[in-house]
Parts: structure tokens; C-alpha cells; sequence
């Protein structure tokens, strides 16, 4: 047998990419029913290992499911664990040896490449009633455009995993304009991103403007990781 072997295996519950090395193995694996889609992970790997999902341009309504994000490229992946570390919903896990490492003990964090977060952590419920636990360590706002919703898709509301967005009521009169889509309660939202990245159109956008952290840290790796987390717009990186 060669070294290393890498191995990646999907399932309906997880994705588990593992590299083994002669003397320890290193493990990545991501909770699909943590998963929000959000795109935190894709957006901040330094090696850009981890794309957004399977959803593609011609998809006309996408769900969480077609953003779930995928180790595309195992052998791009570094298991630096930066994507761990990030992860809103804490729906990736890191294990050495088979073992889960604990964020505290992670490379990054004790030989302080990055800071310590500063989250609040709170339970929400999507529109459907399914509960999650998310850290929030940003501060957010979300617009959208009614010129260039789609109108009819609902994606951001299907996806969106604190019902911080809902569809807007008809109007009584039918000569009446309305908006598509609306952001119903902004104090729900937590800055996540599954609107913008899930957006077919491009109408709904996320601006991070605001991360919460404190710490020592070193800038040549942390500046440049915030700088592609804010960096929301995957229509952008497509036409590109």
C-alpha cells in the first residue's frame, strides 16, 4: 500500500474525507443534518477544496440539498481544519487517529494563526420547524432585489434556517404590486449566508460587515481568510 491514501465516502447523513499517513490518520467530516448550506466553509478554505454543492446555474429551484457543500478535490484539502473552525452550525468535525480534536487544540488555534471567535450561540427553527444550534460571530444585513428575483422560487426561504425570510403576502387587489420575497424578522437573521449562496438570481445578497474576534493572531493568514468570507457572490466567481 502507498502513502498516503486518501479516501472519500457520501452517504445520505455524512461526508467523511480521510487521509491516512503512515503513522496517523486525519479525518473531515461534515453533519449533513447540521448543514445549512450556507457556504462558510467553501468560502473561507485557503486551498479551495470545498465547493458549494451540487447546484448549477440552470437549477431553477434550488433547496439546502443542492448546497450542501462537497470536498470536491481530497487532495487539495490540507486538513488545516480552518473550515471546522468557521462553521456556523458546527457541522464539520476534525479527528486525528480517530479521535475528535477539540477546536481549542486544533494547529490554528494553539499556535494562534487565528484568534478566538466571539459568538453568541442560540437555538433557531427554520419555517419548517427544524431546530439547530448556530454560533453567530458576525454582524449582517441582507437586501433584496425585487427587479431581479425570479419571483416564485422560494429558495431563500426553503433554506433560510432561522425563518428570517418568508414569502410576501399577495396583495388584495390584483393591480397591486408586491414584493416577492421579504425579510420578515431581521433580528432572526444570523448572517449565514444560505440566502445569498442558494440565490439563483443573484437578488438576494448578504453583506458581512462586522467579524467578532479577539486574540493574537497572524495577519498574512487571517486577514485574507476574512476577506473570503465576506466574499459572498458565487454568481461572480462563475462568470468569471
Amino acid at each position: 500500500m502507498s502513502f498516503p491514501k486518501i479516501t472519500r465516502n457520501i452517504s445520505k447523513e455524512q461526508e467523511q474525507v480521510k487521509v491516512q499517513f503512515l503513522t496517523e490518520s486525519l479525518e473531515l467530516i461534515l453533519d449533513r443534518a447540521k448543514c445549512v448550506g450556507c457556504g462558510t466553509c467553501a468560502r473561507v478554505c485557503p486551498k479551495e477544496a470545498i465547493s458549494r454543492g451540487p447546484v448549477g446555474a440552470s437549477r431553477r429551484f434550488p433547496t439546502t440539498e443542492n448546497i450542501i457543500p462537497e470536498v470536491y478535490d481530497p487532495k487539495k484539502c490540507s486538513f488545516c481544519a480552518t473550515c471546522v473552525i468557521m462553521c456556523p452550525f458546527s457541522a464539520l468535525t476534525f479527528k486525528k487517529n480517530g479521535e475528535v480534536v477539540n477546536l481549542e487544540d486544533l494547529t490554528l488555534i494553539s499556535e494562534k494563526a487565528m484568534p478566538e471567535l466571539k459568538f453568541e450561540v442560540k437555538k433557531v427553527k427554520n419555517n419548517e420547524g427544524v431546530e439547530r444550534v448556530v454560533k453567530q460571530y458576525v454582524k449582517a444585513s441582507v437586501s433584496i432585489d425585487n427587479e431581479v428575483c425570479a419571483g416564485g422560487c422560494s429558495s431563500c426561504a426553503i433554506v433560510c434556517p432561522t425563518g428570517a425570510i418568508s414569502i410576501a403576502k399577495k396583495p388584495e387587489k390584483g393591480w397591486e404590486a408586491s414584493a416577492k420575497v421579504e425579510v420578515v424578522d431581521e433580528a432572526k437573521c444570523v448572517g449565514c449566508g444560505a440566502c445569498d449562496n442558494v440565490c439563483p438570481t443573484g437578488a438576494v445578497q448578504l453583506r458581512i460587515e462586522e467579524v467578532h474576534y479577539s486574540g493574537e493572531y497572524n495577519e498574512i493568514f487571517w486577514d485574507p481568510l476574512i476577506e473570503r468570507l465576506k466574499d459572498l457572490r458565487w454568481s461572480k466567481k462563475e462568470e468569471e
